[in-house]
């Protein structure tokens, strides 16, 4: 039975998909909250990484959101920690976010059980204000044996995520960021990517998106080596720069889109 102690530690088999925790109160004071929908992997260089969402199931803004990941061996002790930030920075009210915990050395030692949690943040007393940019459309697509699209530097490993936009407020935002959560048929978070959102200008260089309020506009995220199979994702756009550790508004999140693979001749 899960303890309701607010310094409890639950901890995940590499088999269980699914484990509710109470966060930190007295660090974050924001209720319950769940991590859900974990994954673990080794990537291609040898980091074990923890990939997840973190679901604020309360009415409270929290912002600055940091997680710690901990890896443990059969007996109990620990074989690996490492401290990572949430994707988007900032959890709103009744939403998820995203994570993905990659641990410093690679090549750890054997572990058996991992455990994710809250470790610190702050509330807000409302929500930050909405940055009044409306998505109508996204989409997400491989392109397999394409000739190099000019100006943007992708592979048949990378997916391309497009989005409608847009700007509706009195203001100009310049530096977006975007993150994506890729999801396998099983509904678990198998991997997440963060990078600045781009456009292309009248000319079609690429470059950092920029939206003012003089209509709709396209604006990209190119995710970087998105391993094949999984068949959805799902993409977070906020608004601050890059590195950043909050943003002034609330982010904009789309629903889950399939991955469409695009062919060449």
């Amino acid at each position: 039975m899960l303890e309701r102690s607010p310094f409890s530690r639950v901890r995940h088999g590499k088999r269980v998909a699914t484990v509710c925790v109470l966060a930190l109160a007295a660090v974050l004071a924001v209720g319950a909250r769940c991590i859900d929908r974990t994954h673990t992997y080794v990537d291609s260089d040898g980091y074990t990484h923890i990939t997840g969402e973190m679901v604020n199931d309360t009415s409270v803004q929290g912002v600055q959101v940091m997680l710690r990941g901990t890896l443990f061996d059969a007996q109990g002790r620990v074989v690996a920690q490492k401290d990572a930030p949430t994707c988007p920075p900032d959890t709103q009210p009744n939403q998820q976010t995203v994570f993905d915990i990659r641990f410093d050395n690679p090549n750890v030692p054997p572990w058996t059980t991992f455990d994710v949690r809250a470790i610190s943040g702050k509330t807000l007393p409302a929500p930050l204000p909405s940055p009044q940019v409306v998505l109508f459309f996204a989409d997400a697509a491989r392109f397999v044996g394409l000739p190099p699209l000019p100006g943007v530097g992708i592979t048949d490993k990378d997916v391309i995520l497009g989005f409608n936009v847009r700007n509706q407020s009195a203001q100009t935002y310049n530096g977006i960021q975007g993150c994506a959560a890729v999801y396998d048929q099983a509904g678990n978070v198998t991997f997440v990517t963060s990078s600045e959102i781009v456009q292309r200008d009248a000319s079609g260089n690429v470059g950092p998106a920029v939206l003012d309020n003089t209509g709709p506009a396209t604006v990209f995220m190119i995710a970087k080596n998105v391993p094949p199979g999984p068949v959805q994702v799902r993409a977070w756009l906020w608004f601050g720069p890059k590195g950043a550790p909050t943003s002034q508004y609330q982010f904009v999140a789309t629903n889950l889109i399939t991955i469409q693979t695009i062919t060449g001749p």
